[in-house]
């Protein structure tokens, strides 16, 4: 058993079903040793100070900044905020989502449902999709980079194929890396 329990706090914005974050939860807590706790600390008009409108995105660099100054974080607690819109950053058309080494990170929801792009809303996928980009935006606030194993959850994801595409699991090296960097984190799968 390990002493130090890494706490992850899902901050849930402007979502209307917020119960489908409780699959995330189950995800993560069955392949990490860590507490998930729920809060409401962001306000929708919070992000309306982000809302680009002629791009009809929130900034996500300056999103992230100013709840990087909002919500204070230690070595033992991560912050995953999941906002039902869409965003962009830097020179990028879209993101799916965010992240601050160390600090926590922002998925965005919009672009993984698939109405958006034009097919019948399919729950199971949308869950699928919002696992793999919350724990790959988690593995970022944990220390990992990009990884270019194509399977791995810590590959880049350009397109919303790229990311049905890859696993919702770390491969062997980024598992080796996080258990180096955090003693304990990794659950041992039966």
């Amino acid at each position: 058993m390990i002493s130090n329990v890494l706490t992850l706090r899902f901050i849930p914005v402007n979502l209307t079903d917020v119960s489908i974050l409780e699959n995330v939860k189950d995800f993560i807590m069955s392949r990490l040793n860590v507490v998930v706790k729920f809060s409401k600390e962001i306000t929708l008009g919070e992000l309306l100070k982000f809302y680009d409108e002629r791009r009809d995105q929130l900034d996500a660099v300056k999103l992230l900044l100013y709840l990087e100054k909002k919500i204070l974080v230690n070595p033992l607690l991560r912050v995953l905020v999941f906002v039902d819109s869409d965003a962009y950053a830097y020179d990028l058309n879209f993101i799916f989502g965010i992240a601050k080494p160390y600090w926590g990170g922002i998925v965005f929801l919009r672009r993984l449902d698939p109405s958006f792009y034009g097919y019948a809303y399919n729950e199971k996928l949308f869950i699928a999709r919002l696992i793999k980009e919350s724990v790959h935006e988690l593995g970022h606030s944990l220390g990992l980079a990009h990884c270019r194993n194509r399977r791995c959850v810590m590959s880049f994801s350009n397109n919303i194929f790229e990311v049905d595409n890859k696993s919702p699991n770390f491969c062997r090296n980024c598992e080796i890396v996080l258990e180096r960097m955090h003693p304990g984190l990794i659950r041992i799968l039966a």
